[in-house]
C-alpha cells in the first residue's frame, strides 16, 4: 500500500470527472480485502459522491454509508462501491454498521466523515430546536463513528497501512464564531475530549435557556457543529499522531442540495480538497483545518 500511494496521487492530479473506476469488484462477506478500504458517509449524493467517486478512480474500494438505502444502492452500483446503512443520528445504528463492517472488512485505510445535516436559512425553526439534531449527527454521531472504528485504523497501520481520517468541515466553523475566551479553549493544543465534551453539552444547555449569545457562543448550531468537529479532529491528530494523519477541511460553498444548488463551486471541485487529504504522504501536516487544497486559518 505504501508503494501504490505515489501512484495514487498521481491519479488523481489526473483525474477526470468522467473516469468509472472497475478496478475492483465488492468483496465477498467475510472476505479479507487487499486493497486500500475508505468509507464515506454520505457518500450518496452531493460533495460526497464525488469524494467516493475520486477515491474508486484511485483504486479504493469504497464503502457508502449513508441512510438512504434507495439512492446509497443506487450510487453504490454507479460506482461499483458497496453501500451499507448507517444513520449517525442513531447510536444502534452507529453500533450496528461498526460491527457489520468490521466483520466484512480486516482493515480501514480512509475515513470520510462528510455526512451532516443543515437547516436552510429561511427554516423558521429556531435554534434551541436545531441545535438537538444538528450536533447528534454533525458532532456526537459522528465521533461515536470515528472513535469506534479507529481500533481498526490503527491495526491497518500495525500491518502495513497510512490510515487518514478526513473530516468535513466548514468555514462557518471559524474560532471568530465564539468569544474570545472559548475561543481559547477551544484552541488550547492541551485540549481534551472531556473538556471539548463538556463545552459541546455547554453549548447545548446554554441554547436551550436562550443564554447562548451571553454566554459567548454564536448563533449557528451548523456553524457552532462544525468548529467542534474540527476540534475533535486536532484532538485525535495528537493521539495518534504515530498512526494516521488526521485533518479537517473546508470543501467550499458547493452546487449541491445543501445550499440549493446555489454554490458557485461545482461539487467535484469540492471534493478534490478532501481526497487530497485522504491521499496525503506520511510527512504531511496532521490535526490542521484545510481549504482550498492548502492549510488554513481556523
Amino acid at each position: 500500500l505504501r508503494a501504490a500511494c505515489s501512484e495514487i496521487c498521481r491519479c488523481i492530479m489526473s483525474f477526470k470527472t468522467s473516469a468509472v473506476c472497475t478496478l475492483h469488484t465488492a468483496p465477498a462477506s467475510g472476505a479479507t480485502c487487499v486493497f486500500p478500504v475508505a468509507v464515506v458517509t454520505g457518500g450518496n449524493r452531493g460533495i460526497g459522491y464525488h469524494v467516493a467517486h475520486q477515491l474508486r478512480v484511485c483504486g479504493m474500494d469504497v464503502i457508502i454509508a449513508c441512510r438512504d438505502p434507495v439512492r446509497g444502492q443506487e450510487a453504490a452500483e454507479r460506482l461499483g462501491a458497496i453501500y451499507m446503512q448507517l444513520d449517525l443520528s442513531s447510536a444502534d445504528s452507529i453500533d450496528d454498521f461498526v460491527r457489520r463492517f468490521k466483520k466484512q472488512f480486516k482493515r480501514l485505510d480512509v475515513l470520510v466523515n462528510n455526512a451532516a445535516i443543515s437547516f436552510k436559512a429561511e427554516d423558521p425553526m429556531p435554534i434551541e430546536l436545531r441545535a438537538g439534531p444538528t450536533l447528534r449527527i454533525n458532532f456526537w454521531g459522528t465521533v461515536r463513528l470515528t472513535d469506534a472504528l479507529l481500533p481498526l485504523m490503527r491495526k491497518t497501520a500495525a500491518m502495513d497501512g497510512s490510515p487518514r481520517l478526513v473530516n468535513v468541515s466548514s468555514s462557518a466553523g471559524r474560532l471568530r464564531q465564539l468569544s474570545s475566551e472559548l475561543q481559547e479553549q477551544f484552541s488550547a493544543p492541551d485540549l481534551d475530549r472531556d473538556r471539548l465534551f463538556h463545552l459541546v453539552s455547554k453549548f447545548q444547555v446554554d441554547v436551550s435557556n436562550g443564554r447562548h449569545l451571553a454566554e459567548g457562543w454564536g448563533e449557528s448550531s451548523y456553524a457552532f457543529s462544525k468548529l467542534a468537529l474540527t476540534a475533535y479532529t486536532r484532538i485525535v491528530a495528537r493521539e495518534e499522531a504515530e498512526t494516521m494523519r488526521a485533518n479537517a477541511c473546508c470543501p467550499g460553498e458547493c452546487s449541491t442540495e445543501t445550499t440549493s444548488f446555489t454554490g458557485p463551486r461545482a461539487p467535484g471541485a469540492g471534493a478534490r480538497c478532501v481526497v487530497k487529504l485522504a491521499l496525503l504522504l506520511d510527512d504531511a501536516p496532521t490535526g490542521e483545518f484545510w481549504q482550498d487544497e492548502r492549510v488554513s486559518c481556523w
